[in-house]
């Protein structure tokens, strides 16, 4: 600020050497620098004003572009890297997403294809328990129906040897009677073999 006081103070000077520069203008046109500066003195605009204003300019584009384009271009280069952190993220989300619902696609299919075979087995397993009870049904019933036909046979034949028994019984008292006579234990069992031989046929 010290400088730009020292600016103003010299307004005063100034004005009298613009004044001068005015009464004598063919002696300040010294080529084409000088027709510039005559341009800019007709519009209003001198050296000494230039340079300051030129001080002023390039203090101000400092100060903006220290405090604030600087830190603007800081934030924006921060939230660009954010943006692209954030892209790069979202592109490893949906990866890992795909990659999880082909996992769990593939799984699905895994479990899907286990529980067919686990019905396929359970139905042969069933299959065959109920082929193996009916096999064994079979070899009971068979069993039974042998066992039945063996004991009709053993009471078929018990009955025969009692029935054979009886008759020769009575065929031997019928003889007795008939004969009127007292057989002995040799002659009755004579008898009994030829009637036992007898109903055999």
């Amino acid at each position: 600020m010290t400088f730009l006081s020292a600016l103003l103070a010299a307004e005063p000077a100034h004005e009298a050497v613009k004044a001068a520069a005015h009464a004598a203008p063919a002696a300040q046109s010294t080529g084409p620098l000088g027709d510039i500066m005559d341009t800019f003195s007709r519009f209003g605009v001198d050296k000494p004003h230039l340079i300051v204003q030129l001080i002023n300019f390039t203090i101000l584009a400092f100060v903006l572009y220290r405090f604030a384009i600087k830190p603007a271009l800081g934030q924006l280069e921060e939230r660009i890297r954010q943006a692209e952190q954030l892209q790069k993220d979202r592109s490893a989300a949906e990866a890992r997403l795909a990659s999880a619902q082909k996992t769990a696609e593939a799984q699905l299919v895994a479990a899907s294809d286990d529980a067919a075979k686990i019905l396929a087995d359970a139905r042969n397993s069933a299959k065959a328990a109920i082929e193996s009870a009916r096999a064994e049904a079979q070899a009971a019933q068979i069993e039974v129906i042998a066992k039945a036909k063996a004991a009709i046979e053993a009471d078929r034949a018990k009955m025969l040897n009692e029935v054979r028994g009886e008759v020769s019984r009575l065929v031997v008292e019928t003889a007795v009677k008939v004969l009127e006579q007292n057989l002995d234990d040799a002659q009755r069992g004579r008898l009994n073999e030829a009637a036992v031989k007898q109903l055999a046929r």
